[in-house]
C-alpha cells in the first residue's frame, strides 16, 4: 500500500536519503527510507517506510522553499532503493528483494512483478537509452520492457564465490564495463565479456564511469581510482582514505562520491589528480553518496540533503544547512 503525500518542504524529515535521479532538466526523484532505532528495526518484519520524492522546479515558487511532492509505502516495504532515468519525466525504483516501481507520466506509474529470489539487483543504470539491472553475483540484465529482463552475463555468473558486481556503465551497448568484488573488472563488448587484470593489490572497485574524453574511471575503497580503457590501465592511490561509492562524468571533469564528501578529477590532465570538491564555494559541501548526470545537470546527494547544479550555479533542493551566524558588534556570536 501506498500513500500521496501533500506537497512538502521537509518531505524527508526523518528518513535517510538513498539514492537521487534526473529524470528532465527540470524534474528529480529521490529515494529515502525511515530511520528507525534499533529497538523497531528488523529486516524481514519491520524495515520502516519507503518514501519517493518528487521535485518539479517548473511549479516551484521564487523566494520560496522547495517545495516536494512524493508517495510513501507504509511497513513492509521497498529496501536500499535505487533509481534509474527511463525515459524524460520518468524513472524505475528497485530494490534489493527485486521489487520494482515505475514512474511513468500522469497515471501511468505501476508496481513491476517482482523478480524471482535467484535475480536480485545492487544497482541499476543507463548507457544510452538501454537500462540494466547488475547484481554481485557477475549478474548483468538487460530491460527489454517492463517486467522482462534478459540476463547478458549467463557465461561468467557466479554465485557466492565473492565475486559479483557493484557498479556498471558504458560508452554504448557494445562497449560495456562491469566492476566489483575484489578486482573484479569485466569488458563486454556486445557478444562476449572479457576479465581485465588490473594488478594483484585489492582494490574493491565500487563505482564505474566512462567519461567524454573516452577513459574509464573506477571509484575503489580506500581513495584508489583505477583509469583506462582497453589493455592498459593505471592506478592511482589518491591518498583519501575514503570509499568512491559513485562516480560520473560532468562538464570535462570526473566527480568521486563519498561519505567523506564530493571529490573531482580533471579528464583533461595527464597526471591524475583527485581533489575535494568544494562545490564552487556556491553552497556548504556535501557528503554525496549518490551523484547523477543527465540533461546537462549534475545531482549530488547526502543521506539528509540534496544539491543541483546547472553547469553554473550550485543550489539545494533539500536540506539546506541553516546560514552560518555572524559576529556582530556588541553582541555574543
Amino acid at each position: 500500500m501506498h500513500e500521496k503525500n501533500k506537497p512538502k518542504d521537509n518531505v524527508f524529515h526523518g528518513f535517510f536519503i538513498h539514492d537521487c535521479c534526473i529524470a528532465a532538466k527540470d524534474c528529480f526523484y529521490v529515494s529515502a527510507e525511515k530511520q528507525l532505532s534499533t529497538k523497531k528495526y528488523d529486516y524481514y518484519t519491520n524495515r520502516g517506510s519507503t518514501r519517493l520524492g518528487f521535485y518539479d522546479s517548473k511549479v516551484q515558487t521564487p523566494n520560496q522553499p522547495p517545495t516536494w511532492t512524493g508517495i510513501t509505502w507504509k511497513g513492509h516495504s521497498f529496501f536500499n532503493t535505487r533509481l534509474v532515468n527511463t525515459a524524460e519525466r520518468e524513472c524505475l525504483m528497485m530494490d534489493d528483494a527485486g521489487q520494482g516501481y515505475y514512474i511513468g507520466l500522469g497515471d501511468e506509474a505501476f508496481a513491476e512483478k517482482q523478480l524471482p529470489t535467484k535475480t536480485r539487483f545492487h544497482q541499476i543504470v543507463r548507457v544510452g537509452e538501454q537500462v540494466y539491472g547488475i547484481g554481485w553475483g557477475r549478474e548483468v540484465f538487460k530491460r527489454i520492457g517492463p517486467e522482462d529482463w534478459q540476463c547478458i552475463s549467463e557465461d561468467i555468473r557466479e554465485h557466492g564465490s565473492g565475486h559479483g558486481f557493484e557498479d556498471m556503465d558504458g560508452f554504448s551497448d557494445d562497449d560495456l564495463y562491469a566492476v566489483g568484488g575484489q578486482n573484479d573488472v569485466w569488458h563486454f563488448d556486445g557478444t562476449a565479456w572479457r576479465y581485465i587484470d588490473i594488478g594483484e593489490k585489492q582494490l574493491l572497485p565500487l563505482s564505474v564511469c566512462c567519461a567524454d574524453n573516452g577513459d574509464v574511471y573506477i571509484g575503489c575503497a580506500w581513495g584508489y581510482v583505477i583509469r583506462g580503457r582497453g589493455e592498459i590501465w593505471s592506478v592511482f592511490a589518491t591518498g583519501k582514505n575514503t570509499k568512491f561509492c559513485d562516480t560520473v562524468a560532468y562538464q570535462g571533469r570526473v566527480f568521486f562520491g563519498s561519505e567523506d564528501g564530493v571529490f573531482v578529477a580533471d579528464q583533461t590532465s595527464e597526471t591524475f589528480t583527485c581533489q575535494p570538491y568544494d562545490f564552487k564555494k556556491q553552497i556548504a559541501p556535501l557528503s554525496a553518496r549518490r551523484l547523477d548526470a543527465r540533461y546537462g545537470k549534475l545531482l549530488a546527494a547526502s543521506s539528509v540533503s540534496v544539491a543541483l547544479y546547472d553547469g553554473k550555479r550550485w543550489q539545494y533542493l533539500y536540506g539546506a544547512p541553516p546560514p552560518p551566524r555572524h559576529k556582530q558588534r556588541g553582541r555574543l556570536p
